[in-house]
């Protein structure tokens, strides 16, 4: 039987791997986010320098592709990342896959 102390121990050392991990996956997060804004802010100046010349019915086309671009963005926000720690456990020590037989 555990003791209400052994129960406080297990919960406050699991409470801090998860704040660990939590912390971990946010740093992460923020990674993917600033890269995925860099590149969708370079896309986005390109195509309005291109509208600046264009016809309406290229002005047109421009925001449909800037609507389709924005959706692409929010499917990728709610895309999880896998950890890298699963990753990692599925390959070898090298990140080659072993054998299957």
């Amino acid at each position: 039987m555990f003791t209400s102390e052994q129960v406080k121990q297990a919960f406050g050392t699991a409470q801090a791997k998860a704040a660990a991990k939590a912390k971990e996956f946010e740093a992460e997060a923020r990674k993917v986010l600033e890269a995925l804004g860099d590149r969708a802010q370079a896309e986005l100046k390109v195509l309005i320098s291109a509208a600046k010349s264009d016809t309406r019915d290229r002005i047109a086309d421009l925001g449909a592709e800037l609507e389709k671009l924005g959706r692409k963005v929010q499917e990728l926000a709610r895309t999880p990342v896998p950890p890298k720690d699963a990753a990692a456990a599925e390959s070898g020590p090298n990140g080659a896959q072993p054998p299957v037989n």
